[in-house]
C-alpha cells in the first residue's frame, strides 16, 4: 500500500537517524543502474514538488523530481517506497543517498556516473580547461554543441536575460573568475550567477541547451528585480551594479576591465569676442557608453530595410571627441578606455505610447575593428533587436505596440567565426552582414 503524501511536513528535517555509510561493492549499489540521466534537469527551480519548500531538497535520480528530506515520512522517503526509486542527490551538499535504507554513498568520487551528475549540477574548472575553450561537445543524445555558445529553452519573455548572461560570460577576466572560483563565502546571488556562467561553458551538458527560469525567478522574488519594463541594457547595468555590491573580488575585476571614464564640460555664454566660458567640469565613470542615433521618422508601410537611414559608428563617436558639435552646450571627452568597451545604441523613447513600434530603426554601419583615441578594438559581442508583430494572444496587442526580441551574436576567437544565438538555435553568421540588423548593444575588446 502506498503512503499518503497529503500531510503537513515541517520545513526543517528532524534529527536524522544514523546514516549508514557503505562502499560501492555492497548490494544496495545495484540501484545505481536505475539512474536515468536524461530525466534530470538541474535548471528547474529547486523546490520540493510536494511541500514547495526550498529547504533540504533532494533530486530523485530515477525520475528527476525534487523532494524534501530523507527521514521517515518525508516526501523523499515516501517517494522512494511508493515509486521504487532509490537514488537521491542532496542539492546543497552534493551527497548521494540510497532511500529508504538511508545509506550514504561514501566513495562517490570513484563512480563515473555520480561524478558526471555532480558536474552537471555544479561544473568545476581548472586553468588548463579554459585554454581549450571553446570546443565541440556532445550531450547525452550525442547532439553537438559549442560550449560558451549555448541556446536557451525559456520563453521569449526571458531573451533579455539570455543575451546579458552570454555577454558577460564572454568578458574573459570575468568569465575566468566565475569559472575558477567556488564562491563558498559569497551570498546567494553570486553563487547562482556563478553557476549560470559555469553551465554556459560546461563541456558536459546533459542537454545541449539551458534555462534561466530559476535564476530570473530568484532575482524577481529575492532581489526585487522589476521585470515589467526590462531590456538588455537595463538588465546589464542592474547586473553589473549588483555584482559590484555583492563581491569585492568581482568588483575589482569589473573596475579594471569594463569601467571607462568620460569628462563632461558644460559651456555657458559663448560669444564671438569672449569665446566659450567653462562653467563646470565633471569626470564620470561608466559601464555602458550610450551612442545617440540621428533623428528618425518611423517606418512607413511598404518601406524596406534598403530605405532606412544609415550612419557609421565613427560618426556616432564624434560626440566624445571634445569638439563642439550639435551638443552645443556640452563637451564630452573619453579619458579612460576600458579593456572591454560596451556601447548602447539608443533606439527607444520610453515616454512614447508605443516605444517599440516608434523606435529609431537607423542602421549602424561598423566593421569588426575600431580605433578610438589610438586604441584598437575588436568586436566581441553584438546584441540585435528584432520586432515580433503583436498578435491577439500577445499582451502588447491591446495597446497597439509590438514586442521586442533579442538575439546575441558572439565572436569565436579560436575558429575566427561569428555564432548567432537565437533562443534554442545557434547558427554561424557572416561577419559582413552583422550591421544589417538593429544593433542595440556591442562589446569591443582592446587589442594589444
Amino acid at each position: 500500500m502506498k503512503i499518503d503524501h497529503k500531510r503537513r511536513f515541517s520545513a526543517n528535517e528532524p534529527k536524522q537517524e544514523a546514516v549508514k555509510k557503505v562502499k560501492s561493492q555492497e548490494p544496495d549499489y545495484a540501484y545505481l543502474e536505475t539512474v536515468v540521466r536524461e530525466k534530470i534537469d538541474f535548471d528547474s527551480e529547486k523546490i520540493c514538488c510536494i511541500t514547495l519548500s526550498p529547504l533540504n531538497v533532494y533530486c530523485c535520480l530515477v525520475c528527476g523530481h525534487y523532494y524534501q528530506g530523507r527521514h521517515e515520512k518525508s516526501p523523499a522517503f515516501i517517494h522512494s517506497i511508493n515509486e521504487n526509486h532509490h537514488v537521491f542527490l542532496n542539492l546543497t551538499n552534493l551527497k548521494f543517498y540510497i532511500l529508504p535504507q538511508n545509506i550514504q554513498i561514501l566513495n562517490d568520487n570513484k563512480i563515473q556516473l555520480l561524478n558526471g551528475i555532480k558536474y552537471a549540477l555544479y561544473p568545476t574548472y581548472c586553468t588548463k580547461d579554459l585554454q581549450s575553450f571553446p570546443k565541440q561537445c556532445f550531450d547525452l543524445s550525442n547532439r553537438a554543441y559549442l560550449n560558451g555558445f549555448i541556446g536557451f529553452t525559456d520563453s521569449a519573455a526571458y531573451d533579455y536575460a539570455h543575451t546579458v548572461l552570454l555577454l558577460i560570460s564572454h568578458i574573459a577576466p570575468l568569465r575566468d573568475c566565475f569559472l575558477l572560483n567556488h564562491f563558498d563565502n559569497e551570498g546567494e546571488f553570486i553563487k547562482r550567477l556563478s553557476t549560470c556562467i559555469k553551465k554556459i561553458w560546461s563541456p558536459k551538458l546533459f542537454k545541449h541547451h539551458l534555462s534561466v527560469n530559476d535564476f530570473v525567478t530568484y532575482l524577481k522574488v529575492k532581489e526585487g528585480l522589476d521585470l515589467r519594463f526590462i531590456d538588455p541594457r537595463f538588465f546589464l547595468l542592474w547586473l553589473l551594479n549588483k555584482i559590484c555590491s555583492s563581491s569585492k573580488q568581482l568588483k575589482s575585476i569589473l573596475n579594471q576591465s569594463c569601467k571607462g571614464k568620460v569628462k563632461i564640460t558644460k559651456i555657458e555664454n559663448e560669444t564671438e569676442e569672449n569665446g566659450p566660458i567653462i562653467s563646470k567640469v565633471n569626470v564620470k565613470p561608466f559601464w555602458v557608453l550610450t551612442l545617440d542615433l540621428p533623428e528618425f521618422s518611423p517606418f512607413k508601410d511598404g518601406n524596406t530595410v534598403e530605405n532606412l537611414p544609415q550612419v557609421n559608428i565613427i560618426q556616432l563617436l564624434t560626440k566624445f571627441s571634445n569638439r563642439q558639435t550639435y551638443y552645443a552646450d556640452t563637451l564630452f571627452e573619453l579619458t579612460r578606455l576600458p579593456q572591454f568597451l560596451i556601447f548602447h545604441f539608443n533606439r527607444f523613447d520610453r515616454s512614447s505610447e508605443h516605444p517599440v513600434k516608434n523606435r529609431n530603426q537607423t542602421v549602424v554601419e561598423f566593421s569588426n575593428e575600431l580605433e578610438i583615441l589610438h586604441a584598437k578594438y575588436r568586436l566581441k559581442t553584438n546584441v540585435v533587436h528584432v520586432v515580433i508583430k503583436a498578435s491577439s494572444t500577445d499582451g502588447n496587442a491591446f495597446n497597439g505596440d509590438e514586442r521586442s526580441h533579442w538575439i546575441t551574436q558572439l565572436y569565436d576567437d579560436k575558429d575566427e567565426k561569428w555564432i548567432e544565438v537565437d533562443g534554442l538555435n545557434t547558427t554561424e553568421r557572416e561577419a559582413e552582414l552583422l550591421f544589417l540588423n538593429e544593433t542595440f548593444i556591442q562589446v569591443w575588446e582592446k587589442q594589444e
